[in-house]
């Protein structure tokens, strides 16, 4: 299983994986990669990296403004 804590909505859910790449976790949450950073173990991770069973995992949402 795979905890994401997800900042903005300040919800954490679970993902019953052993294992899936960022970039899929991101699209069943509806996440554009653009719009967010995934944080693990205190290190950015990209969409080709794969989380994998008991990783735990927090989801930042970029914004900008002016």
């Amino acid at each position: 299983m795979i905890k994401v804590r997800i900042l903005e909505s300040n919800k954490t859910i679970e993902i019953n994986e052993k294992e899936v790449k960022v970039s899929e976790l991101l699209r069943r949450l509806g996440l554009s990669s653009s719009e967010i950073i995934v944080i693990k173990n205190n290190n950015i991770v990209t969409e080709e990296d794969v989380l994998v069973d008991n990783d735990e995992v927090t989801v930042f949402t970029v914004k900008s403004g002016g």
